[in-house]
């Protein structure tokens, strides 16, 4: 018979060992997880031990969940099942295994970002209560693109300088990837541009570079049109900033699980981007009568 246990921080081998054996054995095209890679994770994403579990038969894992929790929420960051293990209510056991112990101990929303291209398991999600919330989408430049003919007062701001004068409006979905608290964790990486007048952030862009990737990550944007302020020029001032920040020499440019509440994905493909991976957030509540 399997069994199931939620982990502890002296765990990480054994999360590690189960992610690659039963989650990430089914992207062949990404990377397997290293400790190190785990415990980045932790660091950047506020991945907890405590809130992941592993099956396991023979000694070895056949399904893991992992899940990072903050503190109005936790994401289920990974699941899945070993191919030899799989249609057997595993993963769903893990689901709400965690539904239960969320009850009691919290926080009590549950998150789960889903890619649109995996049918099984957002069907999993929705037949343990998660309900579709939220869009986010993944977009790349593959052409460069044109510098702004002026650039408008565009100058380097940073991570603190934008929460200090609160330019991260709270209202706007923003994918776990890039919530104030992921950027703040990852704030050494983080440059930024904005555009300021004398009494607010009219547009910025926060960005970061992934070394040995060839890649640079746009990981925040917005200003003063989202809140409908800035009149008619707001939104054209917030192209002038992601065209600056795309002068990056050869890296390419992407800008992951953004929602449209964080820049119209209308404007995106009108200035050259791309529409790659799409996703959708859902939302689960746990049942205090569960168990």
């Amino acid at each position: 018979m399997p069994s199931y246990r939620f982990c502890r921080t002296d765990d990480i081998a054994l999360l590690t060992e189960a992610l690659n054996a039963c989650a990430l054995v089914h992207f062949p095209d990404q990377d397997p997880l290293s400790a190190d890679d785990f415990k980045q994770e932790i660091r950047e994403l506020d991945l907890w031990c405590s809130s992941c579990m592993v099956a396991s038969a023979d000694r070895e894992p056949i399904a893991v969940v992992s899940g990072a929790k903050r503190e109005h929420e936790t994401l289920i960051h990974r699941i899945g099942v070993r191919p030899d293990f799989l249609r057997q209510g595993h993963a769903r056991h893990l689901l709400e295994s965690l539904s239960q112990k969320l009850a009691v101990l919290g926080p009590p929303r549950m998150l789960a970002e889903l890619p649109d291209d995996l049918p099984r398991v957002r069907g999993l999600f929705e037949a343990v209560g998660y309900q579709a919330e939220q869009r986010f989408a993944d977009f790349i430049l593959r052409k460069p693109l044109a510098a702004p003919a002026a650039t408008r007062g565009v100058g380097p701001a940073s991570l603190d300088d934008l929460l200090r004068y609160e330019a991260l409006d709270p209202s706007v979905a923003r994918s776990w990837e890039r919530a104030p608290e992921t950027l703040q964790n990852r704030k050494d990486q983080i440059r930024g541009l904005a555009i300021a007048s004398d009494t607010r952030v009219e547009a910025f862009a926060l960005f970061r570079d992934l070394p040995g990737s060839g890649r640079r990550e746009i990981v925040g944007l917005g200003g003063s049109w989202q809140r409908g302020e800035g009149g008619a020029d707001a939104a054209a001032l917030q192209e002038i900033v992601i065209r600056v920040a795309c002068q990056a020499g050869a890296l390419a440019v992407t800008i992951p699980r953004v929602s449209d509440q964080e820049i119209s994905w209308d404007r995106l493909e009108s200035m050259g981007f791309q529409r790659e991976q799409s996703y959708t957030r859902y939302l689960g509540i746990p049942d205090s009568n569960t168990g």
